[in-house]
């Protein structure tokens, strides 16, 4: 058996992105990735750049794989195009996340192609790793989640591919919420430096289908990829000796599906807490300190993303009233970017 101070179970955005704040710190780690390569979890590729106080530039300390810097996005509704202005980083992920290894592998080691399968005693299995603090960046069907005794976030589901046939301005992204398109979610079309991330997504498994159907026919001959994507509020991010960060615990934007940038803000509280057990070994993990410090930095606007998604779609069945609510939304939304990307 290996014993080891910390695992991290999980080698996407948020697995890598807490190696690479620990390998910061001088901190040992060793994480264990399942596939024998980066960006197995599809998603649009798009970044907000600012959310509460955190920088996209700033969290990831370099610019490899940034393929293109948006400000304004339109969304295509039953009764006319709604405009807001936020900044999104569009990004090809595979480099991206090739990027943070880079920088973790300074400070830690990363075994790609060993799935951890099951933790019994605190060890992980068949890989015989015992760790004293175990981090979960193992997405939606989290095995460390279940290790932890802690319940699976509710999921929606989507599907990406690429595309070099998008006759739309390429300095934008596009959205669309229409119910003749999807129910209960939205397709997109985010350029990128020489082709598009188009795809659909939906909080309603049973309506995904048929969308999935009549986007593809509307763009064939792709190569789809499809993943679970948690449409949750946050969970209970620690159990027994194990922490959570990103989907395994759901800190995503519900009304976005999107991840990235929460997911290294959690990431990086979690490297301080870590560096302050490992100054006892380990011996008082106040795992709860952890969760108490996330939340008050992204708990509400987790929550708040939340109640406005099962709003708008579970509440609210005029369509013309979400145009409405939606107008509004990205009236406040333009405003409050306009206001801290002037700072």
């Amino acid at each position: 058996m290996e014993k080891c101070d910390v695992a991290i179970v999980g080698g996407g955005i948020a697995g890598l992105s807490v190696a690479k704040f620990l390998a910061e710190k001088g901190i040992p780690f060793i994480l264990l990735e399942e596939h024998n390569d980066f960006f197995k979890k599809p998603c649009g590729e798009g970044v907000i750049q600012k959310t509460m106080g955190y920088d996209f530039y700033e969290l990831y300390g370099s610019k490899k794989g940034v393929e293109k810097e948006i400000w304004e996005t339109v969304i295509y509704t039953s009764y006319g195009k709604i405009s807001v202005e936020m900044p999104i980083v569009m990004t090809d992920k595979r480099d991206v996340e090739a990027e943070l290894a880079r920088q973790a592998k300074k400070g830690g080691e990363i075994r790609m192609g060993e799935k951890v399968e099951d933790i019994k005693e605190g060890i992980l299995l068949p890989q015989q790793v015992k760790p004293k603090i175990v981090i979960g960046a193992d997405g939606v069907f989290s095995t460390v989640r279940k290790y932890a005794g802690i319940k699976k976030p509710k999921c929606g589901m989507a599907v990406e591919a690429y595309s070099k046939e998008v006759d739309l301005d390429n300095e934008k992204c596009h959205v669309i919420m229409r119910k003749d398109v999807v129910k209960y979610g939205y397709a997109w079309y985010f350029p990128k430096k020489d082709k598009w991330n188009i795809g659909v997504g939906s909080s309603k498994k049973k309506y995904f289908k048929e969308s999935f159907e009549k986007f593809k026919e509307k763009n064939p001959g792709r190569e789809w990829r499809g993943a679970f994507v948690p449409l949750d509020k946050p969970l209970k991010s620690y159990g027994k000796n194990a922490i959570l960060i990103g989907d395994a615990a759901a800190h995503v934007l519900a009304t976005l599906g999107a991840g990235i940038t929460t997911s290294m803000i959690v990431a990086n509280i979690a490297a301080e807490h870590i560096e302050k057990w490992a100054k006892n070994d380990y011996r008082n993990i106040e795992a709860a300190l952890f969760e108490k410090e996330w939340r008050k930095t992204l708990g509400k606007y987790l929550k708040y993303s939340y109640y406005v998604k099962t709003f708008f779609f579970d509440v609210v069945k005029s369509e013309y009233l979400r145009y409405k609510l939606l107008a509004k939304m990205c009236r406040d939304t333009t405003d409050y970017y306009r206001k801290i990307m002037r700072k």
